[in-house]
């Protein structure tokens, strides 16, 4: 299973809103760092929106918060929001009752994946992940 690049892209935005969770970020900021047009983010925060996953602050400094606590929203949720039919495999046609059950199955394998992963446990790999990265350019310069 491939997300496609609009869910990645979700995920990606979440997570920079989540590194600054108290201060607002603007789609024009999202769309600099994480190289996506700015229709695109527009397209994407709507749906997040809807789903009740951001609020939006207008005005001056105004853009886009987490609406709820890092430890709240799961992957699942960011999916469903984006791409719905993306945890609905069971949708596909099937031949027989064995092929449903194992899209059923499928699908349900999928779903409690997903929603076994939250925002907050994505940002700490995030953070583990940038951690490694700069220790290992610094070893690697302190041997040059």
């Amino acid at each position: 299973m491939k997300l496609s690049s609009r869910t990645q892209y979700a995920i990606k935005a979440m997570l920079e809103l989540a590194n600054s969770p108290k201060n607002s970020i603007s789609l024009n900021s999202l769309s600099t760092t994480q190289n996506i047009s700015l229709s695109y983010l527009e397209q994407i925060f709507a749906a997040l929106r809807k789903n009740q996953l951001v609020n939006s602050v207008r005005g001056p400094g105004g853009g886009y918060l987490i609406a709820k606590p890092l430890e709240a929203i799961t992957v699942a949720d960011i999916v469903i929001a984006i791409d719905p039919q993306l945890t609905k495999c069971a949708e596909y046609q099937a031949d027989s009752n064995i092929s449903k059950a194992m899209w059923n199955s499928l699908s349900t394998k999928i779903y409690t994946y997903l929603d076994s992963i939250t925002l907050s446990q994505l940002q700490e790999e995030q953070d583990m992940l940038q951690q490694e990265a700069t220790q290992e350019a610094s070893s690697s310069t302190a041997v040059a």
